[in-house]
C-alpha cells in the first residue's frame, strides 16, 4: 500500500468519525498531521472516486457519500 493510499484511508476514517457532519480541509489536515495542500489533493482524488462529496459555503466541507 502506498503512502498516498494510506493517507487517503486515514482521511476517510476521520470523516467517518465526524458523524456525517462536514469537515474542512484544515480540520482534516490538522487531525492527521498533513499539510492542507496534501489533504486537499487527497480529498480531490477521493471526490473524483465518488467516496466523498464537497459542499461549498460557510457551513461546507467534505463528507462521506455513504454512511460509514
Amino acid at each position: 500500500i502506498s503512502a498516498q493510499e494510506e493517507y487517503g484511508v486515514r482521511c476517510l476514517l476521520r470523516l467517518a468519525r465526524a458523524g456525517g457532519g462536514p469537515m474542512t480541509i484544515p480540520e482534516i489536515a490538522a487531525s492527521e498531521n498533513l499539510s492542507p495542500a496534501y489533504a486537499g489533493k487527497l480529498l480531490t482524488v477521493l471526490r473524483q472516486a465518488g467516496l466523498v462529496e464537497a459542499e461549498r459555503g460557510r457551513a461546507g466541507g467534505y463528507r462521506l457519500t455513504a454512511p460509514p
